[in-house]
């Protein structure tokens, strides 16, 4: 199933709207030790409401792309949500972090095919001062589409699958792309990259970065995102910390995901007070 240029314009249209629209209160830092190797980017509209720069940290290796992980939990550690604006994560997370500053500068966004949960989804940046500033990097409009899976998954429904004009990458065991093939053979734009052993996910960031992939952001699930880690993959954990309870029971981080230095923390203010941002450069 193709979907229509008009669908897509308006799905696009409707998300600028709604960031454009969207009331952003300036946070405020409490903690900035970031160091001379990190990249920082920004602009001046961004630096209002965030604070200042946003980090990233360079690749582990030559040969693999730069790595970052961006979560939000509720006060108690859960992730796991239907809708993750219900975690309490606020406006400013949403539109300045998480459809945002943490994918601005990535050539690629990553989930897991659970986290997408069918709908039409599209993992971009949204406000029109984000997209200046990605314009800006010399970047395509929308980051290319990465899906990671151990299972076969439904491509028939929602944008992502469906648009031509979007780069999609499919990260799968052999077993998954079996299932699936049908379906791929009518998506002939869709990219493919084989996971021969489960446990080894060097091996598909490798060829990811052959394929002009050099910085990636991971948006979850966790499951996918702890394995990431465990590889040695992630440099940078971008986490905000909701002031109330909620989400799934038991979907707490992988203590790996939370094993690095604390490089920022920054505070909400105005509607967005008790929230807590944090960036951590994991350890290794």
């Amino acid at each position: 199933m193709q979907i229509s240029d008009r669908r897509f314009e308006r799905f696009i249209a409707r998300k600028e709207a709604e960031a454009q629209a969207a009331r952003l209160a300036a946070w405020t830092t409490a903690v900035d030790r970031h160091t001379p190797d990190q990249i920082a980017i920004g602009n001046a509209w961004s630096r209002e409401r965030f604070d200042g720069d946003f980090y990233l940290s360079p690749a582990a290796a030559s040969d693999l792309p730069a790595t970052s992980a961006v979560f939000v939990q509720s006060r108690d550690g859960n992730t796991g949500a239907t809708n993750p604006s219900s975690l309490g994560g606020g406006d400013v997370d949403k539109h300045v972090i998480y459809e945002g500053l943490s994918r601005v500068a990535a050539d690629a966004v990553l989930s897991g095919a659970n986290t997408l949960r069918g709908g039409d989804v599209v993992l971009s940046v949204w406000h029109p001062e984000l997209i200046a500033l990605r314009r800006s990097l010399g970047l395509d409009r929308h980051p290319v589409q990465i899906v990671a899976s151990l299972r076969g998954f439904a491509l028939d429904q929602g944008l992502l699958f469906n648009s031509p004009d979007l780069r999609v990458v499919i990260v799968a065991v052999p077993d998954a792309l079996r299932e699936m093939q049908p379906a791929l053979r009518e998506r002939p734009w869709i990219e493919i990259v084989r996971l021969s052993d489960p446990g080894d996910l060097s091996e598909a960031f490798r060829t990811l970065r052959t394929m002009g992939i050099g910085r990636i952001s991971v948006i979850g699930g966790r499951t996918i995102a702890a394995s990431i880690a465990d590889a040695g993959l992630i440099q940078d954990v971008y986490l905000t910390t909701s002031p109330r309870p909620g989400g799934e029971p038991n979907t707490a981080l992988s203590p790996r995901l939370l094993d690095g230095e604390v490089i920022v923390r920054k505070h909400g203010t105005g509607a967005d007070e008790g929230i807590r941002f944090e960036h951590l450069r994991l350890q290794g």
